[in-house]
């Protein structure tokens, strides 16, 4: 009976199931940003705290109603968050130029800004910037798992030894290639010795079964 080798599709598999490891932990990141809804009343107030009357009173045809606010940077540091209002709000079709606060790149139904750099901004520019740290610290821990990973499956043909060098690959493996597996009782083969950390990974995979 032929054994189960590391075909290209069982690589590709066995990575896409490695990257999914730390898919909660990604999204557990994601849902730390700043707040959605308190940043727009912030950023809105801030931008026309005196015109909000005035623009209120001001019939819709002359401006449109936006439900969120598009942010793109912040000064010079990339943002790219959206805040939404409770209720939408009016935005004039033309932002001033002048604005010390923000630079538009509104079109004509969408209220998408550039922050300046402003001390208005600092607070919201320092949650932003911890939020980013928080998600590209979870991104390397996954992207080195990942790699440890396909070192692990590239230094062998088939799939027992390796597993044998790292049982909880067995939870990367998709379910037909281990019902292929356990029909095989594979010969001994020699071992193979990967620079790896087989103890973090080990925990990477243990997090992401009970939830962490």
């Amino acid at each position: 009976m032929a054994t189960v080798r590391f075909s290209k599709e069982l690589k590709e598999d066995i990575v896409k199931n490695a990257i999914v490891v730390f898919k909660k932990r990604m999204e557990t990141a994601y849902e730390t940003r700043p707040d959605a809804l308190a940043w727009a009343e912030k950023i809105y107030d801030t931008l026309f705290g005196q015109h909000v009357a005035a623009l209120n009173a001001v019939p819709q045809d002359f401006l449109f109603m936006a439900e969120t606010i598009e942010v793109s940077y912040i000064g010079n540091n990339r943002c790219d968050l959206r805040f939404n209002f409770v209720k939408s709000k009016p935005w004039p079709r033309k932002f001033p130029d002048n604005n010390e606060y923000a630079r538009s790149n509104s079109s004509y139904h969408n209220a998408d800004i550039n922050l300046k750099d402003h001390p208005a901004w600092a607070e919201l520019s320092a949650e932003v910037k911890a939020w980013q740290e928080r998600r590209a610290e979870v991104a390397t821990k996954r992207d080195e798992f990942v790699a440890q990973v396909k070192k692990i499956i590239e230094a062998h043909a088939t799939l027992a030894p390796a597993l044998k060098m790292w049982p909880p690959l067995w939870d990367l493996v998709p379910e037909s290639y281990k019902n292929r597996h356990r029909e095989i009782k594979e010969r001994e083969k020699k071992e193979v010795s990967v620079n790896v950390d087989l103890g973090a990974m080990t925990a990477a995979v243990v997090a992401n079964k009970i939830g962490g």
